[in-house]
């Protein structure tokens, strides 16, 4: 699956399936963290893999689930976009 198409599912699915979903990346989300991420996925860029992701987004993620999950999120990140 591609990352549009992963995001274009995280977006139409229930937020106990998202759940599940991070779940299984070994990331836990409660409903209200993800009632918070969902506005934020209409911001998210492919292009980010080539020119990082903007302070300003980073800042959003964390006034909505904390400055330590966003630094884990991050890190997952950067792990999987490393070559």
């Amino acid at each position: 699956m591609d990352f549009v198409q992963f995001l274009n599912e995280v977006k139409m699915s229930s937020d106990r399936e998202v759940q599940s979903i991070a779940s299984s990346y070994g990331v836990d989300f409660s409903i209200s963290e993800i009632k918070a991420l969902r506005p934020l996925l209409d911001d998210i860029s492919i292009h980010w893999i080539f020119t990082g992701i903007p302070d300003s987004f980073v800042y959003k993620v964390q006034q909505a689930i904390g400055t330590s999950k966003t630094d884990d999120l991050l890190k997952m990140y950067q792990n999987a976009t490393r070559r």
